[in-house]
């Protein structure tokens, strides 16, 4: 496989992974709806201690492998060959590991039944060891049509038949557990039959050293991301139990699925083609206003419209059972613009290797959640003062990542910042019928929404201003999609 001269196919590769993403959202948001009513709060709490504990060893299993494979400029045969043998020695290590560390995890959290479950879940590490290359591979030729096919059929299978159907049989978290496991298996085997690798050319030090450098970065970027993400969850597990637990740990949850959106793009369109285009900046900076200003224009009228309706949201998404999530998730829904934002700034990081910083940055993060989480629970203030603190520390983590885009694309901070301003427009249109009417939550929803993509269609300098569509490309695209020959002459002026 030889790099030189990609060229990344933006629009097919954001259609595939938007859909893609987009379905995994609604049908893991249904899945989880209905397996709340199915299961108690406690194994929530069981699954969401569990799921961390594997999530941070996860991290070093793969050593960043995967990120190297897209990132790396001259990628060979030998290099991929290298890279599967050594995921695959690394997964039967740590599964090992975690095997025999499990009744430690089980007696400091008093849970047994958490020994069980983290030996289970363990078989992950296996199973992505097996396939983290393929996977890569798939990502680096940008290939999403082939991942959501594979993402789909593994939701599909694991989630709502294996999980739904054991859950319905009576199985409790065993439901969880094997929903994860299939769903892992079948994505592993997909990624696999569509990227075969060459592993009998074995594994090569020097082509393996050269890989493990940037990765072993990327480890550390990516170990700190992930901490930063639950440190919140694990202080209110040790403080609060397993069933305050479920109840914040759903909040967060139902918070991250918008994020989950921008995020897999982030991580997979953004940073495959951004790799590809980390020796021209010019390009490279005219993508990152567009995205900012795109980006923007979703998630910050989404934002304000989530933390408006957040109890609807809460009641459609979790039912009457976690009622009591509705404060926390009000607050975490504050932060959903700027973790979305700050995807944007990751994906330059790891796509310029500029790692060193972002690892800095993600220290900066961390030391924040955990100070302000801890302080607040320590002060009694419960799990809506922790989900306070961490959007206050998600909104510095945000400052500071738009500072270091801004130093290293030579861009001034003023366009960066500018670039939300459509944004911030569209935020007060959307709210503005929420503010005024007494209707139903949802009622008040749909007609905002409506409001919305009537204002995006009618005022095409607000969806896609021309300092950032000079060319005119993306306006004459969009002007194609668009349902009434006024409209598409209306765009084209």
């Amino acid at each position: 496989m030889n790099p030189e001269g990609r060229t990344p196919s933006w629009g097919a590769s954001l259609s595939w992974q938007s859909f893609n993403v987009l379905l995994q959202v609604v049908l893991q948001l249904v899945y989880i709806r209905i397996l709340a009513g199915l299961l108690a709060p406690e194994d929530f709490g069981v699954m969401a201690l569990a799921l961390i504990v594997v999530g941070v060893v996860e991290i070093f299993a793969q050593v960043g492998i995967g990120p190297s494979l897209v990132q790396f400029p001259q990628l060979t045969a030998r290099h991929m060959a290298s890279a599967w043998w050594f995921s695959v020695i690394l997964g039967l290590l740590f599964f090992a590991a975690m095997y025999l560390a499990a009744p430690e995890f089980a007696h400091h959290y008093d849970t047994p039944v958490l020994q069980p479950v983290l030996r289970w879940i363990s078989l992950s590490f296996v199973i992505s060891g097996i396939s983290v290359v393929s996977r890569s591979l798939l990502v680096r030729d940008m290939n999403f049509k082939a991942l959501t096919q594979c993402a789909l059929t593994g939701m599909v299978l694991g989630n709502l038949v294996v999980g739904l159907g054991l859950a319905f049989a009576g199985a409790g978290i065993w439901a969880y557990v094997a929903a994860l496991l299939v769903q892992n298996l079948v994505l592993s085997a997909g990624y696999i039959w569509l990227a075969r690798i060459p592993v009998s050319q074995g594994c090569q030090r020097s082509e393996l050293t050269s890989l493990l450098g940037y990765g072993t970065r990327s480890t550390a970027f990516n170990l700190l991301t992930y901490t930063a993400s639950k440190v919140d969850l694990w202080w209110v597990g040790e403080s609060l139990g397993t069933r305050a637990t479920g109840m914040y740990d759903r909040a967060v949850h139902l918070m991250g699925q918008p994020i989950t959106v921008l995020g897999k793009l982030g991580d997979s369109v953004l940073f495959s083609g951004l790799s590809s285009l980390q020796d021209n900046l010019p390009e490279m900076q005219r993508v990152v206003l567009r995205g900012m200003h795109l980006i923007a224009l979703a998630t910050l009228p989404l934002t304000v419209a989530l933390v408006w309706q957040a109890e609807g949201v809460t009641w459609l998404f979790l039912g009457p059972r976690f009622e009591e999530s509705a404060a926390i998730v009000q607050v975490l829904f504050a932060a959903v613009a700027f973790r979305a934002l700050t995807k944007l700034g990751d994906a330059n990081m790891r796509a310029l290797d500029g790692l060193a910083a972002g690892i800095a940055i993600k220290v900066v993060f961390l030391a924040a959640i955990a100070a302000g989480v801890w302080w607040n629970l320590d002060q009694g203030h419960g799990t809506v003062g922790a989900a306070k603190a961490v959007v206050l520390a998600s909104v510095l983590q945000w400052l500071l990542t738009v500072s270091w885009m801004s130093v290293r694309l030579k861009l001034r901070l003023f366009p960066l910042l500018h670039a939300l301003r459509g944004g911030l427009i569209l935020s007060v249109v959307v709210v503005a019928p929420m503010a005024l009417l007494s209707w139903t939550w949802w009622a008040e929803s749909a007609l905002s929404a409506g409001v919305g993509l009537a204002v995006l269609a009618w005022f095409p300098n607000l969806s896609l201003p021309q300092a950032l569509d000079q060319q005119g490309d993306l306006r004459r695209a969009v002007a194609g999609k668009l349902p009434t020959a006024g409209l598409r002459r209306h765009w084209m002026h």
